[in-house]
């Protein structure tokens, strides 16, 4: 009985996304030397990317921020990933037709997700 609690225990953290979350962390270096580098068009935004332990969508560069796209949460609609923003925290100042919202995890580095 033990074991299966344990197993049902793990599960469910491996459902919620806590692994991929702990992914995350462990790749923000590498995720900050390519965020570093990043320019306002250099062709990332469209193709799928593997920094650290993690594949992302697409990594681009808006203003003073860097997106990593992880997906989205419906077909073709409200993407989610991270952001990289060192200057200052991110607020919602981009299109009225898109909520944005951002969550800090550690120093620089938020997690953001648009819903349309």
């Amino acid at each position: 009985m033990r074991k299966l609690v344990v197993c049902v225990a793990l599960a469910s953290l491996a459902s919620c996304g806590h692994g991929d979350e702990q992914r995350v962390v462990r790749s923000f270096a590498e995720m900050e030397q390519v965020a570093r580098t990043a320019g306002p068009d250099d062709g990332t935004r469209t193709r799928p990317r593997e920094i650290g332990d993690i594949e992302f969508q697409a990594v681009y560069r808006e203003g003073d921020r860097v997106y990593f796209k992880v997906g989205e949460n419906g077909p073709g609609v409200d993407p989610y990933g991270y952001v990289w923003s060192p200057e200052r925290v991110p607020d919602d100042d981009s299109d009225p037709s898109v909520a944005s919202s951002f969550e800090h995890i550690q120093g620089p580095w938020y997690r953001w997700s648009d819903s349309y």
